[in-house]
């Protein structure tokens, strides 16, 4: 992250605000209910209503203009050889960054092409922090981006509903939070890293979400904000809600440790839509970095 005059105007808005009350966005559309009488299956899932229409084409390499809401972004696709059914990845860049350096730094287009996983990585609208989650929930720009770009990747590669996930870094991570806490309807699972939450800007997600929690130990800062407090804190209150969660504490401060998109795929894999028993209830699989644990 760059430009430590945003962070000290992030941290005080992040005093002056609160996020209230308001209900996750696209609160549970495809979520429908059986009746409960024998020989009732559950529904087909259907995924969101693109707001635009007709979906543009999602190709491999950068749409210019993927129009959402009343704007556009720029995208950046990674396909894999086969992508109808497949599995879909969010990536959310820092402060600073753009979608090309997150999937350069964790290596997604190799990710796409060995584990069969589309890979969509947005470029911010330009905003003072990148993503909006200061913002309210109720028109959020960035929700209706997600969602408009999932219900593209649906429409064109029938994209596997029940293993939609995300992960971002820095304010990628914290971009990643808010979906977590506000699109837990769309989302099987998530791994931010150096995000979280402050004290009051918590919202318990619409049901309990597998989250992968990664940060960088005491020396994970930026200017005044301690990461590993956010992420603590994000932690603590997913598990009193009844998430499951995995904390992943490297010596690293505030970078992305080694091994990160492995152990973090594993784990979104490992933990699709719904995933029940909870494949991690005795413990990590062998071959986890040491510096994670179940708290």
């Amino acid at each position: 992250m760059h430009g430590r005059p945003r962070l000290t105007a992030l941290l005080l808005l992040l005093a002056a605000c609160r996020a209230g009350d308001a209900e996750p966005a696209g609160g549970g559309e495809h979520a429908a209910d059986d009746t409960g009488e024998p020989g009732d299956e559950e529904p087909a899932r259907v995924g969101p209503e693109y707001s635009h229409g007709t979906c543009p084409a999602l190709s491999e390499g950068t749409i210019d203009a993927f129009a959402t809401g009343g704007t556009s972004y720029r995208v950046r696709i990674e396909l894999p050889p086969d992508p109808v059914g497949a599995p879909v990845l969010f990536a959310w860049h820092w402060l600073g960054g753009r979608a090309q350096d997150i999937i350069r730094t964790m290596d997604l287009d190799d990710l796409a092409d060995e584990e069969g996983v589309i890979v969509i990585a947005p470029d911010s609208d330009g905003s003072a922090y990148e993503w909006h989650f200061l913002d309210d929930p109720e028109g959020n720009p960035d929700l209706l981006l997600f969602e408009d770009l999932l219900s593209c990747a649906w429409q064109q590669f029938d994209a596997d509903l029940d293993r939609v996930h995300a992960l971002g870094m820095s304010a990628g991570g914290l971009q990643t939070t808010y979906l977590s806490m506000h699109e837990a309807d769309w989302l099987a699972s998530t791994a931010p890293f150096s995000g979280g939450t402050l004290d009051g800007f918590y919202a318990t997600p619409a049901r309990p979400l597998p989250v992968l929690i990664t940060w960088g130990g005491p020396d994970d800062t930026y200017g005044s904000l301690s990461f590993e407090e956010t992420s603590l804190n994000f932690a603590a209150h997913l598990v009193e809600d009844g998430s499951f969660v995995v904390e992943c504490v490297h010596d690293g401060g505030h970078t992305i440790p080694d091994g990160a998109t492995e152990y973090a795929w594993r784990f979104l894999s490992d933990h699709p839509y719904g995933v029940d028993p909870e494949p991690y209830a005795d413990g990590l699989p062998e071959g986890f970095p040491s510096f994670c644990r179940i708290p």
